[in-house]
C-alpha cells in the first residue's frame, strides 16, 4: 500500500476532531515534560485562540488516525500566540508594516514512524493558508534544540529567545522569523512550489 497517498492533511471539522488534537497536544506535551498530565488526558494551550476567525486548525490523517496537528493565526484584533511570549518584537515587526502570522501547536504522535513526512506536509498546509492570505511574515515558536532544523529546511531566522514558554513548564523558546521573500526562495521551502501571489 502506498502510505505516502493516505496521509491527508485537512481542517478540523468538528468538536470531537479538535478534542483528538487536545489529547495529541496532551500525550506529546507530558511525554516532553512541557506539561502535568490532566485527568482528561486533554491539554489546551491558547484556548482563547482556537475558535476565532483568524485561526485555522489542521490535521494529518491516515487511515481514519490522527497523526499530527499544527495551527496557524493570522495577525487581527487579538493578536498572536507569540504575544504571551515576544510582544516587544512582534509590535517592532508590526510597526515595519509586516503582515504577521504564527505557527503553533505544532505536534505528532509518537509512535508515527515517518514524523518527518507528516510534519513537512503540516508545514506546506498552513504555508498554503499563509500565502492565501498574503502574509508577510510568519512567527513559530520552537525548542532551541529544534531550532537549527526549521532554520536549514525553511530559511528561517532565530531572532529572540525566552527561558520558558507561557502556559507551559520546562520549555525553553526561540522565536522564528520566516519572511515570504526568503521562504519562497529557499528550495526546500513547502511554499516554494506555491503559485504566486500579491500581497493585500
Amino acid at each position: 500500500m502506498n502510505t505516502e497517498s493516505a496521509l491527508t492533511v485537512r481542517r478540523v471539522r468538528s468538536s470531537r476532531e479538535m478534542e483528538r488534537v487536545y489529547r495529541l497536544t496532551h500525550d506529546c506535551y507530558v511525554s516532553k515534560g512541557y506539561a502535568l498530565a490532566q485527568p482528561d488526558g486533554m491539554l489546551v494551550h491558547y484556548a482563547d485562540f482556537d475558535f476565532i476567525e483568524e485561526t485555522s486548525v489542521f490535521v494529518a490523517m491516515e487511515h481514519g488516525k490522527v497523526l499530527g496537528s499544527i495551527s496557524i493565526t493570522m495577525d487581527g484584533p487579538k493578536g498572536l500566540t507569540v504575544d504571551k511570549d515576544f510582544k516587544g518584537m512582534c509590535d517592532e515587526l508590526r510597526h515595519e508594516g509586516r503582515r504577521l502570522a504564527a505557527v503553533w501547536r505544532l505536534v505528532v504522535h509518537h509512535s508515527n514512524q515517518a514524523s518527518r513526512r507528516v510534519v513537512m506536509a503540516l508545514i506546506k498546509a498552513v504555508s498554503t493558508e499563509a500565502v492565501s492570505h498574503g502574509y508577510d511574515s510568519c512567527l513559530f515558536v520552537v525548542n532551541p534544540r529544534h531550532s537549527f532544523i526549521y532554520q536549514r529546511l525553511l530559511s528561517m531566522k532565530a531572532i529572540a529567545e525566552k527561558g520558558n514558554t507561557d502556559g507551559l513548564a520546562n520549555a525553553p523558546a526561540v522565536l522564528l522569523r520566516g519572511d515570504r521573500e526568503t521562504l519562497r526562495a529557499h528550495p526546500r521551502s513547502p511554499i516554494a512550489q506555491l503559485p504566486a501571489f500579491n500581497a493585500a
